[in-house]
């Protein structure tokens, strides 16, 4: 079964598996000791250091809480299976997650849920071996917004092939890529994790929060790219350009598409000079941003419009004697309005949660700079005056094109270099065209004619959806349907072959590989 699931892997994302792996079962305690161990390496323990010394300036840790304690335990009762890149193995837990005993079992019981996670795992392995996923972790771990963009794109590729696997083992005409997949797909991105809070109950808000969002917000990301061009648009981004910020992934079309390189900030010496035991450096990012200013609320980062300005930041920990830590915080917006935005939002979270130490927030422009930690006010209002004179740098649009971008224009020509260009009518309600390397999609009055072809994938259709036929060769599947009168599919070939037909939506007949019925009435049976 479990070669099956490696096959299916290897299958929807069509990358060979060049090396062997091993495949492990521990129970919860063998893989606590797996985890102690991991986050025993030199790498990991650096990342939690400065990981740990953000959240709690930030008010988002307990004094009294551990973040790689804290993180352990998660991992530990929460995680069914993982691919460790360094051992290159895959381990599956050989016992359910404890749970209280009313607490809804969800884990293998869900049906097909082992063929996702395998399914889920062996992509890791597959692009760890074609990519070195392990290189691009470690180089991700500078700072948080670049450990959470790796982590969406990574966990995001894995999600819609675990999807994938499972369609296909439910025997349905169906991949992540098909329109309405795709469509219902790209709500995660608003989805708010609420009902999650309850789940891991006694964890601060933002680290839920910062564990759950790349997976959601990844899956839309690479579903965007997937969507039109096929898996090798993500096998090109991970050899061309892997996204190192979480802007590039919650907002592709502005960020990543275009090409986007994150603001770069050099501090004025007079900063680094009060930092008498030290300075550590890093960046919230555009979803850390917006968890930090949910606060004990899981909304989705959408509910910040204005974080798509997002141009970059870069967080200062001076370190003094005594423990003191005084945090410098510079961000870079695309246009005025939306530093504005961000101003008096922080303004409001920090009224919340900072109320027993003096603060001062200060917007020259598009810049926006926040200062705490201090002493005293006249201290705080010392440290912002040396801030702002540090100085950042970064490609910014005009502020007519960043505006003219937002407004909701009849007619727009896109495009977005290395990847695709086209035309949309009516925000593409009307009518749509994108095309790209080895790829095109057009749509007409919402599907009223529809047209696309990737490597992948091949689809025509009319009168929306009624009239369509599709074909995916990762998921090795063929389909057609005609108007109320006939449908009929395939998946796989020779002794997985698989197929289903209906006429008149199978009140009339309909068969499989395995029986066919007329009126309902069985009329032959494969013995």
């Amino acid at each position: 079964e479990i070669a099956r699931y490696q096959a299916q892997a290897a299958n929807v994302r069509g990358l060979a598996l060049r090396r062997e792996i091993s495949i492990e079962k521990e129970t919860r305690e063998q893989m606590r000791a797996s985890f102690e161990k991991e986050l025993a390496k030199s790498d990991n323990r650096e990342y939690l250091s400065q990981t740990e010394l953000l959240l709690r300036q930030f008010r988002l840790l307990p004094r009294e809480t551990s973040l790689s304690a804290l993180f352990l335990e998660l991992m530990t009762d929460q995680v069914a299976a993982y691919y460790d890149p360094a051992s290159k193995r895959l381990v599956a837990v050989s016992e359910p997650p404890p749970q209280a005993s009313d607490a809804p079992r969800v884990s293998r019981e869900v049906p097909g849920m082992e063929c996702f996670v395998y399914v889920h795992e062996f992509c890791h392995a597959l692009e760890d071996d074609h990519f070195d996923l392990e290189r691009l972790m470690r180089e991700s771990s500078r700072d948080l917004d670049g450990n959470l963009a790796l982590t969406a794109f990574s966990e995001g590729t894995a999600v819609l092939a675990g999807l994938d696997g499972l369609l296909d083992g439910y025997g349905v005409p169906m991949t992540s890529a098909s329109p309405f997949a795709a469509w219902a797909l790209g709500l995660l991105g608003r989805v708010d994790l609420e009902e999650a809070s309850e789940q891991l109950e006694g964890t601060p808000p933002f680290l839920t929060a910062a564990l759950l969002r790349p997976y959601l917000d990844g899956t839309v990301f690479c579903n965007r790219l997937r969507r039109d061009a096929g898996w090798g648009a993500i096998d090109r981004a991970y050899t061309r350009r892997v996204p190192a910020t979480t802007a590039e992934i919650l907002y592709p079309e502005r960020r990543y598409l275009p090409g986007f390189q994150a603001a770069a900030f050099e501090p004025d010496p007079g900063l680094l000079r009060e930092a008498t035991h030290g300075v550590s450096v890093n960046r919230m990012g555009a979803l850390g941003i917006a968890l930090w200013l949910n606060g004990d609320r899981l909304a989705a980062p959408s509910r910040h419009s204005f974080l798509k300005g997002w141009m970059g930041d870069c967080v200062y920990f001076l370190k003094g004697g005594r423990q003191e830590v005084q945090t410098v915080w510079l961000s870079l917006w695309e246009r005025p309005a939306m530093a504005h935005a961000f101003c008096r939002a922080a303004r409001r979270r920090l009224r919340d949660a900072f109320e027993d130490t003096p603060v001062a927030v200060q917007r020259d422009g598009a810049r926006v700079t926040i200062v705490w930690g201090c002493a005293d006010a006249a201290a705080c209002e010392r440290l912002m005056a040396c801030a702002r004179r540090s100085r950042a740098e970064a490609e910014r649009p005009g502020w007519l094109a960043s505006v003219v971008r937002d407004l909701p224009l009849p007619l727009r020509l896109l495009r977005y270099p290395a990847f695709s260009s086209g035309v949309e009518l009516l925000g593409g309600w009307a009518a749509e065209a994108h095309g790209g390397e080895d790829f095109f999609r057009g749509t007409l009055a919402c599907g009223l004619l529809r047209t696309e072809w990737n490597p992948d994938r091949h689809a025509v259709g009319a009168a929306w959806g009624l009239v369509s036929h599709a074909s995916d060769r990762r998921a090795d599947y063929t389909y057609w349907q005609l108007p109320l009168l006939a449908s009929w599919h395939r998946r796989g070939s020779g002794e997985a072959l698989r197929y289903r037909w209906r006429v008149l939506g199978g009140a009339l007949a309909d068969g499989d590989e395995r029986r066919v019925r007329l009126l309902f009435v069985p009329v032959w049976r494969d013995r």
